[in-house]
């Protein structure tokens, strides 16, 4: 029984020691042909602070072709270590730019504001 416990505690341990998932912090959309597009880069979050802007057409993610990506293999690519950095290659109109974003921790907003969430203003 005490083993159990050890190996419970542990696992505990470790998970809390973890790095934390970082985000690029951007929302994106993908069209049927497989291109992924910047809908929304929030102020704050990695994607705004590299300059990442709503409309870009990411076509690299460290080098690997995001239409060739499922929705799992794409989220695993741009997530990683907050702090960590990852490449990403964007078309903007005419132009393509490389932007190296560092990964940021996930925003935690509420879903609706204190009011509307059972809480009564004064």
């Amino acid at each position: 029984m005490r083993r159990a416990s050890a190996a419970i505690l542990a696992g505990a341990l470790l998970m809390s020691c973890a790095p934390q998932r970082g985000t690029i912090g951007a929302m994106l959309g993908r069209k049927n042909d497989g291109r992924v597009f910047v809908r929304e880069a929030p102020a704050g979050l990695a994607a705004a602070k590299a300059g990442l802007r709503e409309g870009d057409q990411i076509l690299l993610v460290d080098g690997a072709d995001v239409r060739a990506l499922d929705e799992r293999k794409l989220h695993l690519a741009l997530s990683g270590e907050v702090g960590e950095p990852v490449k990403l290659t964007v078309e903007r109109g005419d132009e393509v730019l490389r932007l190296t974003l560092v990964r940021t921790r996930p925003r935690r907003e509420p879903l609706l504001p204190p009011a509307e969430a059972g809480g009564a203003e004064k």
